[in-house]
């Protein structure tokens, strides 16, 4: 299809991303997993995936069911969204370009094969061999550089050790589970809480209750939907102390550098080979 870019992830940073790539005149499909793990629902588009629909800054992603609605969407100039975490559906829409925006310790199959031009996020990848940039996530003064030989920095492989990264909250803010279960969110996010709140319940299968209260004061920038069923040690939450309320609705500054880094590798590749795209 002329113009498409697939992202795989719709978590804060795919989701910059996709808004990006959308004001620039790009259409964008964004493939994500059946149960997202964003926090940051309120500038995640990967809510649509329960949801059918998300907003983030006023624009607003719709999920397909299937490809032939996908493709129409696309044709309307909707953002859209597939069930499609292993990005089988790739091959099928054979885009130009393959945006990786899930940050993770281990590659997660993007390769160089799937797309004329592909870009991957933070550590795992290596630019030139699997993918054919490489984006910098970790913060400070690299944040953002384009890496189009070997691996990004270290500190980006240290900020991946816990899992999803796919936020700029630091290790303290975020809320683990302490336990498995069906989580319930007791709090709406943006509010503020205060220490020893109630944050959340999680109920197992003995209907065993394990409660969740708020370690220190804050505001509650982002949880897990109601009713996910998590793993002991999963991210459900996080919790800002100096956090703006409003900010919760938009996406940080972090998201939107990577975005524009994201932006900046896609118009150089297609710009040098303009005469050999069917987009341009």
């Amino acid at each position: 299809m002329k113009n498409l870019v697939i992202i795989r992830g719709g978590g804060e940073l795919g989701s910059a991303i996709a808004c990006t790539l959308h004001r620039t005149g790009f259409r964008v499909l964004i493939l994500e997993q059946a149960q997202p793990t964003a926090t940051r629902r309120r500038v995640a588009f990967a809510d649509a995936m329960t949801r059918g629909e998300a907003t983030v800054e006023r624009l607003t992603c719709h999920k397909a069911e299937e490809l032939d609605e996908a493709k129409r969407l696309l044709k309307h100039g909707e953002i859209v969204m597939l069930d499609d975490a292993d990005g089988r559906y790739i091959s099928w829409f054979k885009p130009n370009v393959v945006v990786d925006a899930i940050t993770a310790d281990k590659p997660l199959g993007t390769n160089k094969q799937m797309a004329p031009f592909t870009v991957a996020l933070g550590p795992g990848y290596c630019a030139g061999r699997d993918v054919d940039v490489v984006v910098e996530t970790g913060r400070g003064h690299s944040l953002g550089r384009l890496v189009y030989e070997g691996f990004s920095s270290k500190g980006d492989l240290a900020a991946a050790s816990g899992g999803e990264t796919d936020t700029d909250a630091s290790l303290e803010h975020i809320i683990f589970a302490p336990a498995a279960g069906k989580l319930e969110i007791m709090q709406s996010i943006s509010l503020l809480v205060k220490q020893g709140d109630l944050l959340a319940r999680l109920t197992d299968k003995k209907d065993q209750v394990t409660e969740v209260r708020a370690p220190f004061d804050g505001v509650l920038r982002g949880a897990l939907p109601n009713g996910r069923k998590v793993k002991v040690g999963q991210r459900i939450a996080e919790l800002h102390p100096t956090l703006e309320q409003e900010e919760c609705f938009t996406i940080s500054d972090k998201a939107r550098c990577i975005s524009g880094s994201v932006l900046e590798a896609v118009v150089a590749w297609s710009t040098a080979h303009q005469k050999k795209l069917r987009f341009f």
